[in-house]
């Protein structure tokens, strides 16, 4: 790294196994000018690092990228920040009105650390993908965080998976996210849909491993059902989906026009007659007027039946 710093022609940077303290003391100013993207994976995170890295950050400018990747369990050994430590780095990141992809993975984001996500998203007008995956976002989170995204217009995808989002959580984001908003990815939270919320507006939604309600296979079929419905690929893996929910969610596929994607695989409890609830939807064989009248927009139908 010792001519690290006097080198302004570098854009990218992607740190591994590496002691970023060493990196950052030797980032001259006409190089942090320059970077475009910086991507952190298994670099000892504490609060001096966390510091000193988005003061650095602070500083680029042209900063359009940044990926700070500590969501797997192996790399807890790896960072030391909570969320106050986040909360007091995050507002330097107001300097970076370029940036249009933000990855802030496992840093353990929680009350904080959000109200200060939501005081810089207006300035981040270009702001294109966002995720907050494996953090301690809460609805409580969910309803800071919105406020200042109403503000970001380019707004393409948002990631929250491995977080604590239940069905208010997700209420506010169908009804707060701007309408650039096309693909939302809830993985791995607290979603039952145990009420009736309208999941028209996204084009790609992930839902995975979410232990859906006795009702929420209802909820998806009523939105799947709507000719409102921009669902174009929904990801239902591992939901406590059985055949009682396959065969609700089966006839609401009958006219819809858009979907063309289903992940229903990892649901153990699917057997043949949970396929077979979707064969007469998929393709009618009980004359030609029912098989012209079939759905043929679903490409993809993900679907592990256990007894096959």
């Amino acid at each position: 790294f010792e001519v690290l710093g006097s080198c302004n022609k570098i854009k990218r940077v992607k740190v591994i196994h590496t002691d970023l303290a060493d990196i950052i003391s030797k980032l001259g100013p006409s190089m942090n000018k320059n970077i475009t993207r910086w991507d952190i994976d298994d670099c000892y995170l504490g609060a001096v690092e966390v510091n000193q890295l988005f003061t650095a950050f602070q500083g680029m400018k042209n900063l359009e990228g940044v990926d700070l990747n500590y969501i797997d369990d192996e790399d807890a050994i790896y960072r030391d920040v909570d969320d106050d430590i986040m909360a007091r780095c995050i507002p330097l990141l107001a300097a970076c009105t370029r940036m249009r992809e933000l990855n802030i993975r496992g840093l353990g984001l929680h009350n904080n650390s959000c109200e200060a996500m939501s005081a810089i998203f207006p300035r981040m007008a270009a702001l294109h993908e966002l995720d907050l995956s494996g953090n301690s976002i809460d609805d409580d989170c969910v309803e800071v965080l919105v406020r200042g995204l109403a503000e970001c217009k380019h707004l393409h995808s948002l990631t929250l998976s491995s977080n604590v989002i239940g069905d208010d959580g997700l209420e506010i984001l169908i009804r707060g996210l701007p309408a650039s908003v096309n693909t939302l990815d809830l993985g791995n939270n607290e979603i039952a849909l145990a009420r009736q919320l309208p999941l028209l507006r996204f084009r790609v939604l992930s839902l995975m491993c979410n232990a859906l309600s006795h009702g929420g296979p209802g909820v998806i079929a009523a939105s799947l059902a709507n000719p409102k419905c921009r669902l174009e690929e929904i990801d239902l893996r591992d939901t406590n989906i059985g055949d009682e929910e396959a065969a609700i969610l089966a006839p609401s596929l009958r006219n819809n026009q858009r979907l063309i994607a289903m992940h229903l695989d990892e649901n153990i409890n699917i057997t043949k007659a949970g396929w077979d609830a979707f064969l007469p939807v998929l393709c009618d064989k009980t004359n030609i007027n029912a098989t012209h009248g079939s759905n043929h927009t679903l490409q993809c139908l993900e679907l592990e039946p256990r007894d096959i």
